[in-house]
Order: structure tokens, then sequence, then C-alpha cells
């Protein structure tokens, strides 16, 4: 049985907001604004990544001091998110979304690709991240490529 047209239009508006919510993410991190990034949380967010680079983020605080180091100077990291997937359960969401990046590391330029697995809560009104899980396909310096790093090494 199809779902009432008021549920339909309430998804389909949270859908588009929480896009605007990534959306907001990228703009905030490339624009250097780590305590925004922080913001787009819920009190009990969590942030972590799959390869193990840095131990998982849970809480508003721990949130806030990590964004506050990490995110602070414009450009440095500059994030593309596409291809959302989004499941609403009323005031909790699922999804997925793929991200491009390009990063300045120690002076060299780095390409990245992956995905988010994220989960969202509407939070006074507002949909905020609950928890964001990256994993990344390859982060490689843009002077090499990505087809190089997955290449299997020559033999001799």
């Amino acid at each position: 049985m199809a779902k009432p047209l008021e549920q339909r239009i309430q998804e389909l508006e949270d859908r588009d907001q929480i896009k605007e919510l990534t959306a907001r993410y990228c703009w905030h991190v490339a624009h250097g604004e780590g305590e925004a990034v922080a913001a787009l949380f819920t009190d009990d967010g969590a942030l972590e990544v799959t390869d193990g680079s840095f131990k998982p983020v849970r809480g508003r605080d721990a949130l806030l001091s990590f964004y506050r180091e990490s995110v602070n100077q414009p450009e440095l990291a500059i994030p593309f998110i596409q291809n959302h997937i989004i499941e609403v359960h009323g005031d909790e969401a699922e999804g997925t979304c793929g991200i491009e990046a390009r990063f300045t590391r120690k002076g060299e330029s780095v390409t990245a690709a992956g995905y988010y697995e994220d989960r969202y809560r509407r939070d006074d009104g507002k949909w905020r991240f609950l928890q964001r899980r990256i994993t990344f396909y390859h982060v490689v310096p843009l002077k090499r490529g990505w087809a190089e790093s997955k290449a299997p090494a020559a033999k001799s």
C-alpha cells in the first residue's frame, strides 16, 4: 500500500535537508571552519574512519576539539559529496554518499575517493549527524594517481 501523500512529501523534504547537511559539511571543511563542522553533529555524535588513521571521535566536546585542530585552514581539504542514498524513519535516518576530496598534506597535493555511511537524527527541528563513518577507496598523491596505487607490482 502506498504511503499517504503528506508522508511522502515530508520524506522528500527530509532527504533534501539531509543532502544540504552534507553539503554544509563540505562547505565548512573547505573554508576551514572547524567549529561550524562540529555543530552539524548531535551532542552524542561520532566520527569514524575505517582505515584506522585516527581513533573514533565521540561526543560534542571531542568533536569540537577534533575539528578545531584538523579543520582550521581554508582549502586545506576540499571535499565533494554525491550519490546520496537516504532512508528516512521518522526523526532518524541513515544513508550513504560518495566523497571525492582534494587535500594538501606536507606541501603535496593529494586526491581521495570513498564513501560515508551516515546516521542522522532530527534534533530540535534540524537534521544533524549522529554518526559519520568514512571508508576510503584511495588517498594518494596527485602526481601518482589512483590507478597506480591499485596496480599489481610489475614482475622483473
